[in-house]
């Protein structure tokens, strides 16, 4: 959450000449709501569901895409397992002191989309990393520390690390 993953897959998926798919906009597009409204009507093993799904029906796709997958896809163990049979899962991992400038201050006030950070961004985020660090080692191929890098270095590490061509 915050590391850029949406922003990179964009781009590095246009540079690629594949589709593009973020779980979370796919839910919202499926459901007609947005995370948090789905979070707070129906609870977060509801929204986990459609994620899964969201992720199952991604794989089953006939053409390569570049999958944005919000930071909670790996809480299920099914999830990982599918994660785990991907070509690449690059892992986009920020400082805590990063995360909380990019997202904390929308959250503090209630009104991000992150309703997992509501209240105290800073400790909220830090349980979460707590909680699925070693999650995110697992499933992961390559990790990028994304600290101080602009959005295009950050695309050109995960080409150099993966051995993808974008296209001319």
């Amino acid at each position: 959450m915050g590391t850029g993953k949406s922003t990179v897959g964009r781009r590095i998926s246009h540079k690629l000449g594949w589709e593009f798919l973020d779980t979370d906009d796919e839910i919202c597009r499926m459901t007609g709501r947005s995370v948090r409204q789905i979070f707070e009507a129906d609870g977060e093993d509801f929204f986990r569901q459609l994620e899964h799904d969201v992720l199952t029906n991604a794989w089953q796709l006939p053409t390569p895409h570049v999958i944005a997958g919000a930071g909670g896809i790996v809480l299920r163990a099914d999830n990982r397992e599918l994660l785990k049979t991907a070509q690449h899962v690059i892992w986009l991992n920020a400082p805590l002191p990063v995360l909380v400038a990019r997202i904390g201050q929308r959250a503090a006030n209630g009104d991000g989309h992150r309703p997992l950070i509501d209240g105290n961004p800073a400790e909220r985020l830090q349980k979460l990393y707590v909680d699925r660090e070693s999650l995110y080692r697992e499933v992961s191929t390559i990790e990028i520390d994304v600290e101080g890098l602009q959005v295009e270095e950050v695309i050109v590490k995960v080409l150099n690390e993966t051995g993808l061509e974008a296209n001319s």
